[in-house]
């Protein structure tokens, strides 16, 4: 039997919806049908449910979320659909060659008799979970080459993270934070693992690896902030205790993600929880909280410096993390991080005036 994994996007506002009618040209000509489509070798869901939904509407999609997955058998073929609930979007639905695309009232495609079965989705119960933000959708529908349903198997998930891990994380991994400095202690620790969480809902991943790799990836800050991320990894892997949740292969994915998770690595993280971890680590809750960050960095490793010396590398570590060439970037998609780096290259451009920021909020610390 064929298998072809695809995506599919509900763009859900006021009772309406965002369809596609597929016109002559097309074999499934005259069918009503949720935006989507293949996803390509070496790309991941999220990105194809934009790039398919612009293709098939020609509207703007972004911050999406995840809802879960439906698999869909015919006779002789398999689809493997990712979903994804819309939260913004820009235009209005266009007509193309193979599809016209518009907003619908739900009631009345429901009604349509040339509907595929992705559309099954809107019908009660299924849209309130399309609509929630706690669970995910795991759908099996069987249809005939008509369209027409044979079966249907039907459950939700949540993301819930194992108690037990979570308990041992929490009593015997958060302490050891106090060894850090403040910009990699445990309060960036927590909004790290917040922020991973976030993502990978996106994503088909364990979140028990995503939770432990976040909880571990700095561990190793106050023995060498140079090649932390290399001993953060040393850690886990001599952590005997925390391997009783996790099989070998999962062990080295762990490893894996923890060691490619820095900003200024050379290379891209080798698996998607590396890629999801970089990614969420990348956070810029102000400007002025990453330059106290940067400024207690330079008191506490490079004591001998004037403090003229210190705002110049305050600026400088900043320019080179988050200027328009800076290093820090993001594997995967993160509206948060890119609307707080673009104001950060704005302020940034003007040298003068940042560097009078930064006295202004070194003399605010010195103050307190």
């Amino acid at each position: 039997m064929k298998e072809r994994h695809a995506a599919r996007c509900f763009l859900i506002e006021n009772g309406k919806v965002v369809v596609t009618r597929y016109n002559e040209k097309n074999s499934k000509s005259g069918y009503y049908e949720i935006p989507g489509g293949k996803i390509e070798e070496h790309e991941y869901p999220r990105d194809t449910a934009i790039r398919e939904f612009k293709e098939e509407t020609g509207m703007d999609i972004k911050n999406l979320t995840y809802k879960g997955k439906m698999i869909l058998e015919y006779p002789n073929r398999k689809f493997y659909f990712a979903l994804f609930r819309i939260n913004t979007y820009e235009g209005t639905p266009q007509d193309f060659e193979e599809n016209t695309s518009q907003w619908i009232e739900i009631p009345e495609i429901l009604k349509k008799k040339k509907r595929l079965a992705t559309i099954l989705l809107l019908e009660k119960p299924y849209i309130s979970y399309l609509l929630d933000d706690e669970n995910k959708i795991n759908i099996y529908v069987k249809v005939d080459e008509d369209e027409n349903i044979l079966e249907t198997n039907f459950e939700t998930s949540g993301d819930g993270i194992n108690p037990e891990l979570q308990n041992y994380i929490e009593t015997e991994i958060f302490p050891l934070y106090e060894r850090n400095e403040p910009g990699h202690g445990i309060d960036h620790i927590h909004t790290v693992i917040n922020r991973s969480l976030y993502i990978a809902k996106e994503y088909e991943v364990n979140k028990n690896i995503v939770y432990t790799v976040a909880a571990y990836h700095d561990l190793g800050h106050y023995i060498n902030p140079k090649i932390h991320e290399k001993l953060s990894a040393d850690i886990f892997m001599k952590d005997n205790k925390i391997k009783k949740w996790f099989t070998e292969e999962e062990i080295q994915i762990i490893k894996e993600a923890i060691e490619d998770h820095r900003a200024s690595s050379n290379h891209e993280p080798r698996n998607i929880y590396g890629k999801i971890i970089s990614t969420a680590d990348r956070t810029i809750k102000s400007i002025d909280l990453s330059i106290k960050r940067a400024h207690t960095y330079t008191i506490n490793n490079l004591p001998k410096m004037t403090e003229k010396e210190r705002i110049q590398k305050v600026y400088e570590h900043l320019n080179d993390k988050y200027g328009s060439n800076g290093y820090a970037k993001t594997y995967l998609y993160d509206e948060e991080f890119e609307k707080a780096k673009a104001k950060f290259v704005e302020a940034l451009r003007d040298k003068d005036t940042f560097i009078k920021r930064i006295e202004k909020v070194i003399t605010k610390m010195e103050e307190k």
